[in-house]
């Protein structure tokens, strides 16, 4: 039976996670600011016949990180490393406060890094998997999406850093890239003063379900990358085999 961390699992993504691996009967360690969320999925585990063990806190703060590996390690080791837990902001770039962008980039980078360093001891024994919830926005920037998508962009870069690094000793890296999702994700995102939009769904959204079965079946079959719709991988192919396309798309999203 595997162990399992789950960062920002009180929602959307977070939440559809835990389900999905309660599925597997794993035992979940789940982490997010709020308690009472943090026990509804609980309850929502525990009637699936799996184990989950309430970890509240916020992941940028170090000594919830430790607190967070400590449970793992007391339930069973570290099987699955999820970096879930994250935050949107939508800005122009020339109006990003720089404050914010440090704090997103503590949440979306800093978080992650060092939740892997604090793991990799146990990952190791396991031979287990890190999972970091990139985007596609990790591959490509948006107008407005300057400070999220830079963010993301990091993120896969120390994902693709960590994979050679941790191969040697029987750590696998998966990232997966959704694109838009049904959840809170837009409601709670940070915006610069005045930002308006950005709030209707998505017509294009997937259902956090769907990105959570993808996940647990790219850890299980040590899938490296996972684009989760048609619409991320058509992002991501023109991006990398037809540039001059994506950039005058973009430049006509700049102007709407």
């Amino acid at each position: 039976m595997s162990t399992v961390i789950i960062t920002g699992a009180s929602m959307g993504i977070g939440r559809a996670l835990a389900l999905a691996w309660a599925d597997e009967k794993a035992t979940l360690i789940l982490s997010a600011r709020g308690r009472q969320a943090l026990d509804e999925v609980a309850a929502e585990v525990a009637a699936r016949g799996a184990r989950a063990v309430v970890v509240p806190g916020d992941v940028t703060d170090e000594e919830h990180r430790v607190d967070l590996v400590r449970h793992a390690v007391d339930h069973g080791g570290i099987d699955v490393l999820i970096n879930n837990a994250g935050r949107g902001f939508y800005s122009p770039a020339t109006k990003i406060d720089i404050q914010q962008l440090r704090d997103l980039f503590e949440l979306n980078v800093v978080a992650p890094l060092r939740l892997v360093q604090l793991a990799a001891p146990h990952l190791e024994r396991a031979r287990g998997t890190v999972v970091m919830m990139s985007s596609v926005a990790g591959v490509v920037a948006a107008p407005k999406y300057a400070a999220y998508a830079a963010s993301k962009f990091a993120l896969e870069a120390i994902a693709m850093s960590l994979r050679s690094e941790l191969a040697a000793v029987g750590v696998r890296v998966v990232v997966i890239r959704p694109g838009p999702v049904d959840t809170p994700f837009r409601e709670h995102a940070t915006r610069a003063e005045g930002m308006v939009g950005y709030d209707a769904p998505d017509p294009k959204a997937q259902p956090a379900d769907v990105v959570a079965r993808k996940t647990v079946r790219a850890v299980l079959r040590g899938t490296p990358v996972v684009e989760t719709s048609n619409f991320v991988r058509v992002a991501s192919a023109t991006g990398r085999y037809a540039p001059s396309v994506l950039r005058f798309a973009l430049r006509r999203m700049a102007v709407k």
